[in-house]
């Protein structure tokens, strides 16, 4: 049977983490020491701030991850546009209620549809200070994701993703997800059987490892994988170089059996012409031909679809058209692990052109418990 799992935000909505504090490798964590999480969509600035609130109480160092000047002021005019109020940095941080009214998603679209607004209207754009406190904006909301999602991975292991990863190596499966987050990338390594050399469908210009010493000693299993995973959306470990979109370059942050210890080994690749390859959803793009190609022809084999937390929510609603060109298998059964899984029978059928539907669980935890 060819299975494939889809991973949407809702794959992120109930994290629970153990948190690792020795630099020589894992260590059995007490349950004070354990800290819970998400999602990474809706509230994303407040988790974020708990967490790092969470890690500087149990780690030596100082974990900060800040919102910038020019971020927070696209941040008010965005919630001010949606909710007729204001809205303080502090209410960013610490108010969960008011915090979960902005979806980091529909923000990063937010800011690249006004982004290309100014394009239309205007020749010398860069002469046009709106134009380049957009622009700022959409750079630092890049980097606040990239780095938060970096703490998130190197801090933190997700339970969930560990066991679906064993599931998925034991038993056969391909992966598409549409996070941006490395979370199930990360247990894959350590399952000694996927690398992120060829487990990603891409042919990677250039693999940069931010340590001399990991390239040396080869810190990635010598294997062949078995197992894709797509990234419609990106990664944040995946570069373009002077924001040329068709050559990507693949960043090895770190050494995957020594986490913890100094967060200066994850920091972000200095020169100034690489960036990171994150794409916004709801806003059509041809940034990685290559992972969507592929998605399509899993798409097309597979008998069965697990998908986790994939809501087709406003901001997917370009992926519908997408899948209308897809030729699904007449018999192919698909499993939905949603809180909303009753309410989403009624779209999965439109999309994926079948009757053969059912709802085993409603979260992500519930599903890995019965694997």
């Amino acid at each position: 049977m060819k299975r494939v799992f889809i991973l949407g935000a809702g794959a992120s909505r109930e994290l629970k983490f153990k948190i690792s504090i020795i630099d020589a490798g894992y260590k059995t964590i007490k349950i004070n020491d354990c800290f819970e999480i998400g999602p990474l969509s809706s509230g994303y600035f407040y988790y974020i701030s708990k967490l790092q609130d969470f890690l500087n109480k149990v780690l030596k160092i100082s974990a900060s991850v800040k919102v910038s000047d020019d971020l927070m002021e696209q941040i008010k005019i965005y919630f001010n546009l949606n909710y007729n109020k204001d809205i303080s940095k502090k209410e960013l941080l610490q108010e969960e209620e008011i915090s979960k009214k902005i979806n980091i998603e529909k923000l990063y679209i937010f800011l690249e549809e006004k982004i290309q607004e100014k394009e239309r209207e205007n020749d010398n754009l860069l002469q046009n200070k709106s134009f380049r406190n957009l622009c700022s904006a959409r750079f630092n909301l890049i980097k606040y994701i990239h780095n938060s999602m970096a703490y998130v991975s190197y801090y933190c292991i997700s339970i969930n993703h560990m066991i679906l990863s064993k599931y998925i190596i034991k038993n056969g499966g391909n992966i598409i997800s549409f996070n941006w987050d490395i979370l199930f990338e990360e247990v894959m390594i350590t399952t000694g059987k996927w690398t992120p050399k060829d487990g990603y469908g891409i042919n990677f210009n250039d693999i940069i490892y931010k340590n001399e010493k990991d390239e040396e000693q080869e810190i990635l299993p010598k294997v062949n994988s078995k197992n894709l995973i797509l990234k419609p959306h990106g990664s944040i470990n995946w570069y373009s170089k002077d924001e040329q979109m068709n050559t990507q370059i693949l960043f090895i942050q770190l050494n995957p059996n020594l986490r913890s210890g100094n967060f200066g080994l994850l920091g972000r690749y200095e020169k100034k012409d690489y960036s990171s390859s994150i794409t916004p959803p709801g806003i059509k793009r041809e940034s990685f031909p290559e992972v969507w190609d592929k998605m399509k022809r899993l798409l097309e084999q597979a008998d069965e679809i697990i998908a986790i937390g994939f809501s087709f929510n406003d901001n997917d609603k370009y992926i519908k058209e997408e899948f209308d060109e897809i030729k699904f298998k007449k018999d192919l059964e698909i499993i939905i692990i949603n809180p909303d899984n009753e309410k989403l029978k009624t779209i999965y059928k439109r999309v994926f052109y079948t009757d053969n539907i059912c709802t085993k669980h409603k979260t992500f935890s519930q599903y890995c418990l019965s694997l």
